[in-house]
């Protein structure tokens, strides 16, 4: 059976980008909630890495979010196979307002090694100018009866 330990693969798979804040870091997963003080679009994205301990082992992450659920699934793979699930959502949070959530991975046969939930705040999307209509190509005259 495969050591059960993170591999440089899995460290780079579940590593937190730039623009992103850790929520939650181990195996099980969390419940928690966002709150902004602006309306803002914040993704919500669980990583996790696992290794299947039976045949047809495999790993799959939730994120549930008021209004639903979002998932994504490795597997099922053979005996020892090392399994990577990740899964995000963008949601809108209002201002002052507070949004609860839960991420968390599900084994079947397999063994979860690390879990992390991360947020980032998208940026806003810059309305485009409106564009003035264009001058009218027709140059006919006007005809006289």
């Amino acid at each position: 059976m495969a050591h059960l330990k993170l591999n440089d693969d899995d460290d780079k798979f579940i590593q937190v980008p730039g623009d992103a804040v850790m929520v939650f870091a181990g195996a099980s997963g969390t419940e928690s909630w966002i709150e902004r003080d602006k309306d803002a679009t914040v993704r919500i994205i669980i990583k996790a890495v696992g290794v299947a301990t039976t045949e047809g082992g495999s790993l799959e992450v939730c994120i549930e979010v008021p209004g639903g659920v979002a998932k994504g699934q490795d597997g099922p793979s053979s005996l020892d196979t090392r399994l990577r699930a990740s899964q995000s959502v963008q949601v809108l949070v209002k201002a002052g307002e507070k949004l609860a959530f839960k991420a968390y991975p599900n084994a079947a046969g397999a063994a979860v090694l690390r879990t992390v939930v991360l947020t980032a705040d998208m940026r806003p999307v810059l309305a485009e100018p409106e564009k003035a209509p264009e001058p009218s190509r027709d140059q006919s005259q006007p005809q006289h009866a």
